[in-house]
């Protein structure tokens, strides 16, 4: 189990484009998303952004993906638990909605399961709006059950944010 870091002040991360070059961490998307190859299978066709502090250690990932003509969906967010809970998700949301504003994107999605009630506020406060919910989505997409919260995971629940 990794130490939590005691962070004094709000901690700054800076978003990068991941480098071939760099290892992918799957171990940091795994806590987002529990299936290996589905990640694999939506890294080949969106972009991932690696959250490095200023001595260039990744505490966070993101991988984007356009869905349709000006709208792009986030696919993995996650922040190494010991950042856990201080800004840093919501920096990655702010540089990805500024960078989907410049692409002159008009809509940003992101999913969740019902169960992911921490994921629910966080996405709420970053400005996504709940817009749908994908029924059984988890029963029939994942072979092995999650469990969050003491709750299952069935449904998928989509989140919009006009931009």
């Amino acid at each position: 189990m990794k130490k939590k870091v005691n962070l004094e002040r709000k901690m700054k991360v800076q978003l990068h484009p991941y480098q071939t070059a760099e290892p992918v961490p799957y171990d940091l998307l795994l806590t987002a998303d529990p299936d290996l190859q589905k990640i694999k299978n939506y890294l080949e066709q969106g972009r991932l952004y690696l959250a490095k502090t200023t001595t260039g250690e990744v505490v966070g990932a993101c991988v984007v993906q356009e869905i349709a003509k000006q709208e792009w969906e986030v696919l993995n967010i996650a922040i190494d638990e010991r950042y856990q809970n201080h800004g840093l998700g919501q920096q990655i949301i702010a540089e990805i909605v500024a960078q989907m504003r410049a692409q002159e994107a008009k809509r940003l999605w992101v999913a969740t399961a019902n169960s992911s009630i921490g994921q629910l506020a966080f996405y709420q406060k970053c400005g996504f709006e709940m817009h749908t919910i994908v029924h059984d989505f988890f029963i029939e997409h994942y072979a092995e059950p999650i469990i969050e919260n003491g709750i299952m995971a069935k449904h998928q629940i989509r989140l919009l944010m006009e931009l």
